[in-house]
């Protein structure tokens, strides 16, 4: 990096740090503001400088300082929609600490929590990169002005905006190679995707454009999708990911190796992965001292430094310590290595590196792997070598296991297929890992990582030479097969690498995990000639497998495309339905256990088809769930729903009408406005409305599921857990979820009918009450079955028994709604 770029970075930090006292000082007159008046304008200002200060402090190295600014933000949003007055309790304690930690930040030297802004050099790239145009369009100009450093520094010529009036002018003036979006502009969330939008839409321009936000959900990622944008990033930013996209998009190569710094005092140790890691194209040196290893640093500056921890003289974590405090070496990535299992050393060296803490013997397909991965976080190219076995492609890797990524795959396929055709078949298979989210939930995305680095050694010790293997994403890898010579040893090699998913797979801190997989395949024909189309065939291949209920292996045929057919046209007759609101509710009434009364319904979807007629929720869910279509559909069910109570409590006041939730309504940040305005407009009292959600769809995103509850309780609505008993039955959470209704799931009833075993159903009858909730048994349908509910002070039922769901009319028809037959809940 040459010394006046560094210069610059440190003048763009200085600056950085003497603004922080003003935002200090912008956030202290907000508070005194809304301290005197709340007034939603001062609490929009408040949130937007929290939004501002969240993106640009993770970039100028103040973590803490982000973390708070992001905290406040969200409390911001919080107090908006429950549309109280909690200010000092709920905002109070957020906004102090921002504000202390502006005013401590703007006074750190780089010793401090900030650290030196560097960047690694640059060297390495093609002439043509300095070429390549970027324009950046960001509202956040400290944001702004360090991103375009940023590129600039690699070579890019840069061009920013900070409206978005200017974008289509901006892009014809410049005519950028690629774009940087951000999501957000003055508080509107989608602003930067529907601008994008737009533009596509006129001038159809096939200029790639990533997205970037301070806020990472569904609804977002789908307008980035819809935008047509090639890539969705959330901050605060991983610069070296942006920079490998970019690349990506734009075919640009580095041309140089990595260069790697092994010290070891272990001289057999040293040659071994000396000999290791130069056989997998790496450039190595090598030392055996620290002396030796500083003057190493000095002459080659490597882009990797792997550190024996104890060596005499100096050892790894003194030496880790002279590096990081060397102006020159400061960014260079450190992965320390030993044999030792102290905490506190692993501490220590975590302390310096941020990083991995690697336990020795390293086998020498864990150190290529390990330092594949270390390497390309912190520069946006690969080794021009094979990396497994059965890998002869060169292109772009995945940074986890060193694997080919998904382009140099497809064009190795196309390329296969476009060559003269053999008597071995040519098949593409595609594995998908069961349930792998729940070992990254258990044990942390450190130990999955390893488990995955594992599985893909393992995987790739089943390949012949002509063989290639990838990581297509998460837990799915794809393999080109070619040395079948039938289906039936095809099914047999399949076989093979279930086996070897179903090896334990073992990391660094003893955990074994076993792990399951499925399989579909796709057998290249005479008429696919299409690399694209392979892997869609393999993809439908591995939906058929998944659907088994054990593990299982697919291999495509015409009837699956035919299946695949029939659930899209399902799917766009569920988009045209909800669009021309062909849903309606059927209400389930709930009546007490212990005198019969009607106490409220449960609205429940049904599908009311102009040629098929009525069409149940079994049908239709599956499809909604997969097409991220149900949040449309609560709120068509919660306007329908809260209409018919008001129309009803009119007459009767106790009755309340419960509506169904899933994870993502959870998630969509616009479903606590649309039920205020509903619960406002229909005068309605916020206790006579019941959410019912399971407690799988909470614990799914618990950090954003918390956020949500405590604004409906901060409303005064009630919520239920849904099918209790079916899911995680987490204690822990079930006390922080602060629900009014517990409903156990009509299994548990029927299990008691046909076993006369009365503990479970009992401990759950206790469980509710004990923690003040009222019980609500599902799926009634004998009199014995509601006689020993109310032997067990079971508070209310649903059933056959009573009443089938039934519609509004039907309702009205029927004589519940006599005088004194409601009570309140």
């Amino acid at each position: 990096m040459s010394s006046a770029f560094e210069m610059e970075l440190a003048k763009l930090r200085v600056s950085y740090q003497q603004n922080l006292i003003d935002y200090a000082e912008q956030l202290e007159q907000l508070w005194q503001l809304l301290s005197v008046r709340h007034d939603a304008a001062h609490i929009a200002s408040i949130s937007g400088l929290a939004h501002r200060l969240a993106g640009s402090g993770k970039a100028y190295g103040f973590d803490e300082l982000s973390k708070l600014a992001s905290n406040l933000e969200y409390a911001c949003e919080a107090v908006s929609l429950v549309g109280q007055d909690p200010i000092h309790d709920y905002l109070g304690e957020h906004v102090a600490g921002l504000t202390r930690c502006l005013i401590e930040s703007a006074k750190k030297t780089n010793a401090g929590e900030g650290h030196e802004l560097v960047l690694e050099e640059t060297g390495g790239f093609q002439i043509e990169r300095a070429r390549v145009r970027v324009l950046v369009v960001d509202d956040d100009s400290d944001f702004c002005v360090f991103l375009c450093e940023l590129l600039r520094n690699r070579g890019y010529e840069v061009f920013s905006l900070d409206r978005l009036e200017g974008f289509q002018a901006a892009v014809a003036e410049h005519k950028p190679h690629a774009a940087v979006v951000d999501m957000d502009f003055y508080g509107k969330r989608l602003a930067g995707a529907n601008m994008v939008f737009s533009w596509r839409e006129r001038s159809g321009a096939p200029i790639p454009v990533i997205f970037i936000s301070a806020f990472d959900s569904f609804e977002l990622r789908l307008a980035a999708v819809r935008a047509g944008g090639n890539y969705f990033l959330s901050k605060p930013l991983d610069e070296h990911r942006l920079l490998a996209l970019i690349n990506e998009e734009l075919n640009l190569k580095p041309d140089e190796p990595y260069r790697v710094l092994i010290v070891d005092d272990d001289e057999d140790l040293l040659r071994l992965y000396e000999s290791t890691l130069v056989e997998a194209g790496y450039a190595v040196d090598a030392s055996s001292d620290a002396t030796n290893a500083l003057a190493l640093l000095e002459n080659e500056m490597p882009d990797l430094v792997l550190l024996d921890v104890y060596m005499p003289g100096c050892d790894g974590i003194e030496l880790g310590q002279l590096i990081r405090q060397h102006e020159k070496f400061s960014h260079i990535p450190l992965l320390f290595m030993s044999a030792a299992a102290d905490t506190d050393v692993k501490l220590a060296c975590a302390r310096l590196t941020n990083d991995e803490f690697i336990n020795k013997p390293i086998e020498p397909w864990r150190l290529i792997m390990v330092v594949k991965a270390r390497s390309a976080r912190t520069r946006e190219h690969f080794a021009t070598s094979s990396i497994h076995r059965g890998s002869a492609s060169q292109g772009y890797q995945d940074a986890l296991t060193a694997l080919p990524g998904l382009k140099p795959f497809r064009q190795t396929v196309q390329a296969r297929l476009n060559a003269p055709k053999s008597d071995e078949l040519l098949a593409v298979m595609k594995i998908d890992v069961r349930d792998f989210h729940t070992v990254n939930n258990l044990y942390g995305y450190l130990i999955g990582d390893q488990v995955l680095q594992r599985l893909a050694w393992e995987l790739s010790q089943c390949l012949t030479t002509d063989d290639i293997l990838c990581r297509e994403s998460s837990d799915e890898f794809l393999v080109l097969a070619t040395h079948a010579g039938s289906l039936e040893e095809l099914k047999g090699f399949a076989e093979t690498l279930i086996a070897a998913t179903e090896k334990p797979m073992s990391a660094i801190d003893q955990r074994v995990v076993t792990l399951s997989a499925d399989i579909g395949i796709a057998v290249a024909r005479s008429d696919i000639n299409d690399a694209d189309e392979l892997l869609r065939c393999a993809d439908t291949a591995l939906f058929a497998a998944k659907k088994a209920p054990d593990t299982a292996i697919r291999i495509f045929d015409n009837h699956m495309r035919h299946e695949e057919r029939s659930r899209f046209d399902l799917a766009q007759e569920i988009k045209q339905a909800l669009q021309d609101n062909q849903f309606e509710a059927a209400y389930q009434p709930t009546f007490s256990v212990a005198d019969g009364s009607l106490l409220g319904f449960e609205a429940l979807a049904r599908w009311v088809h102009p040629i098929k007629g009525q069409i149940g929720p079994g049908d239709f869910m599956p499809t909604m769930e997969a097409q991220g279509l149900v949040s449309i559909l609560t709120n068509q069910m919660l306007e329908l729903a809260l209409t018919q109570l008001a129309e009803w409590r009119a007459l009767h006041k106790g009755l309340f009408m419960s509506v169904n939730l899933s994870a993502r309504d959870i998630q969509n940040p616009n479903f606590i406005e649309h039920l205020r305005r509903l619960l406002r407009n229909h005068d309605l009292a916020p206790d006579s409305v019941v959410l019912e959600i399971t407690e799988t769809d909470l614990l799914a995103d618990w950090q954003h599921a918390s956020v949500t509850l405590g604004v409906l309780n901060g409303l005064g609505v009630k919520l239920a857990l849904d099918d209790f008993g079916t899911g995680y039955s987490s204690l822990s959470y079930l006390s922080r979820i602060h629900a009014s209704k517990l409903k156990i799931d009509r299994s548990f009833i029927h299990s008691w009918s046909e076993s006369g075993d009365a503990r479970l159903l009992s401990t759950m009858v206790q469980l509710g009450h004990g923690m003040d909730m009222r019980v609500v048994a599902e799926g009634v349908e004998t009199a014995e079955e509601l006689a020993f509910l109310g032997e067990l002070g079971c508070d209310s039922y649903q059933g056959y028994l009573a009443a089938r769901p039934m519609f509004a009319n039907d309702v009205a028809a029927a004589d519940w709604f006599q005088a004194g037959k409601c009570s309140p809940t």
